[in-house]
């Protein structure tokens, strides 16, 4: 029986947060794929097999914007079943890594888990996850715009993704903010001239 993928991987899109499996063919030449978002279209990782050193994944962090490069040798790769992809600066989670089926099946256990959990929630594991990250790219274009501003009049924050908000905290003053991300209402209100709450560093201790 003759093997024609290499592996297969599943990437969050950075962009609106959804993921999908790909196969990695294994006579990919020393040509480069590109796999986008089937969604909307946004650029999740670039691969390219080069024979000396096996897979090479390229994929960026949306959240420290970072440049990951990620070699996988094709001895491991012959063995791998299941593998999480990590940023490698701030080890946010970026995708997996494997075999097509132990993958399919950990995305809808974590599916079904989550379900579980959440029995009133509305939306699902995948949409929350898209959610949160289209909330997390949508302030970072006001911050770029300069449509987010902290009452200090900094505008430069740092960023932490919650389980369904944003954490902003100014680099300035050190002001905090949390901006739910968890229904697509939430979403909605983000756009320019929204208002965001900022709670003074002595305020939070004292909360």
């Amino acid at each position: 029986m003759l093997v024609d993928t290499l592996c297969s991987v599943a990437f969050y899109c950075q962009r609106c947060g959804q993921i999908e499996i790909t196969d990695v063919p294994v006579f990919t030449g020393h040509g480069q794929q590109v796999l986008r978002c089937s969604h909307c279209g946004a650029e999740k990782a670039k691969l390219r097999f080069e024979p000396h050193s096996g897979l090479v994944i390229e994929t960026a962090c949306s959240v420290c914007g970072s440049k990951n490069r990620l070699v996988y040798p094709l001895r491991q790769l012959r063995g791998l079943r299941f593998e999480k992809v990590y940023c490698g600066a701030d080890h946010f989670e970026l995708g997996y890594i494997g075999r097509w089926q132990d993958l399919a099946e950990f995305l809808d256990f974590n599916a079904a888990e989550y379900d579980a959990l959440h029995p009133q929630d509305a939306y699902n594991f995948m949409e929350r996850q898209q959610i949160l990250l289209e909330a997390f790219n949508r302030l970072h274009d006001l911050a770029a715009e300069g449509d987010l501003l902290c009452p200090c009049g900094g505008h430069e924050f740092t960023a932490d993704i919650a389980e369904d908000a944003i954490h902003l905290e100014c680099t300035r003053c050190g002001s905090y903010a949390v901006i739910p991300a968890r229904t697509p209402e939430d979403l909605r209100q983000l756009q320019p001239g929204c208002e965001v709450t900022f709670l003074r560093p002595d305020l939070i201790r004292n909360r």
